[in-house]
């Protein structure tokens, strides 16, 4: 290989590394990421329990009524089809 190959192999290679880190650090692109959240009918929020499993057992509970992925207050005894435990491999349901 010639050195004017491999310089414009580098040149190329890190013309695309500053374009995607430049492209994953944009301040847009991180509020819209933060910004999406779906209507409880869409994820099928209820103020109950199911089988033991709440918001305030779930990962995406922020607390305080705040969900990271539902619109809206949510109920710490609340639930829905994206729960998540907050502990992996902890027993949700009954035995």
């Amino acid at each position: 290989m010639t050195d004017d190959s491999v310089r414009k192999r580098r040149l190329v290679l890190g013309g695309a590394l500053l374009a995607a880190g430049a492209v994953a650090l944009c301040p847009w692109r991180q509020g819209l990421a933060q910004s999406k959240k779906y209507s409880k009918e869409r994820v099928g929020y209820r103020d109950e329990p199911y089988e033991g499993r709440t918001c305030a057992k779930c990962i995406l509970y922020a607390g305080h009524g705040e969900c990271a992925i539902v619109e809206g207050e949510v109920s710490p005894n609340g639930w829905c089809v994206q729960w998540t435990p907050a502990t992996i491999g902890s027993s949700a349901g009954p035995a």
